[in-house]
């Protein structure tokens, strides 16, 4: 396996049900012609139209960069639509299934699989192979990761994401303790934080209950050779999670980590107001881009640096934002010419600051880290997406309905944290929801 193949295989023709099989048909009956097949000229009809996801702050930045590629063109016309990650991949669906899709299109690892599996995307190889596209920057293994069931490429990413432990350093110090072990597994972690409750201040906790986090979850069985999901059934085995989840009630039991009600009173809590961030917790978990929010909250308290996720030594995930482009697309040329646009401009990156993940195109990236512009986080940040890409790094893309697992197996470990289910129980009601959404049905 290559550094950064994928965890999983992916299935093409997957179906979730009569009524999206329905939706799909026919974009699925044919894969559309790629753009620059055989010298054929790129269509160039009508206004630019593009997509994306995130917060206020995120979208304004990426608007700013687009904005600032209208301005290098003449007489294009651009319309954009940004919004919330969460309601995004709705109407997105809504948008496929109408051959309705704006040109431009932003796709994540975990949700990519869907579009292009059902033809609602463009194939990007001969726009790549030519150099239209240029892709020379980004490290051949994590473009090829992105490649769909049928080998070809519909995503460009344009950000890297990941996520990992955070632990608050100062209180690590101030309690006369070495940090845990970065090539432990969170069995490690917990043992650790064991050593450290009894040195800590009243009311504080050593480590977070990462037990609901089907993330963190991943790490831990990655560090045993499993994974989240095979072909028709999850990757891992019912004795994996059955530790995972009897690791963090017990972990709450012995008090290192919060009991039951305060860590369910965490979930959406923002990261500048978070138990880490009043300086309540010492070790936690989060995305890379998150560990300045907690910062900020926490201010001189003491500091937060970014750890690999705890994955027993092994290599841990990352994840792409990519762009890519409809199948419905009449506008390929400028299309293509935005993407090209994007992961390449230093100018561009230093707008964005992070917030859509580290730059993919490795010159733009250095540029960052060594750039005295740039915020110190993001550049540890980078000093650590180094680390875990050289350890082999994996990208993580989902088989198609299996998103809505992330917040059944957080609902599923809080039964059994407030001790509505057992252990047992837990265990066999995630692995049933899971191996029915990897079933197709």
């Amino acid at each position: 396996m290559s550094d950064h193949d994928r965890i999983r295989p992916r299935r093409p023709g997957l179906r979730h049900g009569l009524a999206i099989l329905t939706l799909f048909a026919l974009a699925a009956c044919s894969a559309p012609t790629e753009p620059g097949a055989d010298g054929a000229e790129l269509s160039a009809d009508g206004p630019l139209t593009i997509t994306w996801y995130g917060s206020d702050a995120r979208n304004k930045s990426v608007q700013e960069v687009v904005d600032a590629f209208g301005e290098q063109q003449q007489g294009i016309e651009i319309t954009t639509q940004p919004t919330a990650f969460d309601s995004y991949w709705d109407r997105l669906s809504v948008q496929a299934a109408s051959d309705n899709l704006p040109c431009v299109v932003a796709m994540q690892s975990r949700y990519e699989a869907k579009f292009e599996d059902r033809g609602s995307l463009l194939a990007l190889d001969t726009l790549v192979q030519n150099g239209t596209i240029d892709v020379s920057g980004i490290d051949p293994k994590l473009l090829d990761s992105q490649r769909a069931a049928d080998g070809k490429l519909y995503a460009i990413p344009y950000g890297i994401w990941f996520e990992g432990a955070v632990l608050n350093e100062t209180a690590i110090a101030d309690a006369g303790v070495e940090p845990p072990d970065d090539q432990g597994s969170w069995t490690d972690y917990v043992a650790w934080a064991k050593q450290l409750q009894p040195k800590l201040p009243e009311g504080s906790y050593a480590i977070a209950d990462r037990g609901g986090q089907i993330t963190q979850f991943q790490s831990f069985a990655l560090g045993k050779g499993e994974t989240l999901f095979g072909e028709k059934e999850v990757g891992f085995s019912r004795e994996t999670l059955h530790e995972w989840f009897s690791l963090w009630t017990d972990a709450s039991a012995d008090g290192v980590a919060p009991p039951a009600r305060v860590t369910a009173e965490e979930n959406g809590v923002p990261g500048n107001a978070n138990l880490l961030a009043k300086g309540k917790l010492v070790v936690s978990s989060t995305g890379d881009n998150n560990v300045s929010d907690s910062q900020a909250g926490l201010g001189d308290q003491g500091k937060l640096v970014l750890a690999p996720s705890p994955t027993a030594g092994k290599p841990q995930v990352v994840g792409t934002n990519s762009w890519s482009i409809s199948a419905n697309c009449t506008n390929v040329k400028q299309s293509v010419a935005f993407i090209d646009y994007f992961i390449k401009s230093e100018d561009g990156a230093m707008t964005l600051k992070a917030q859509t993940g580290l730059p993919p195109v490795t010159s733009v990236r250095n540029a960052q880290a060594a750039s005295p512009e740039v915020d110190q986080a993001i550049k540890d940040r980078i000093a650590l997406y180094e680390k875990v890409s050289q350890a082999g790094a994996l990208v993580d893309v989902w088989p198609d309905a299996t998103q809505q697992l992330v917040t059944q197996f957080t609902q599923t470990y809080e039964k059994v944290s407030f001790g509505q289910l057992t252990v047992d129980q837990g265990v066999d009601e995630f692995i049933t929801q899971a191996n029915t959404a990897l079933s197709g049905f």
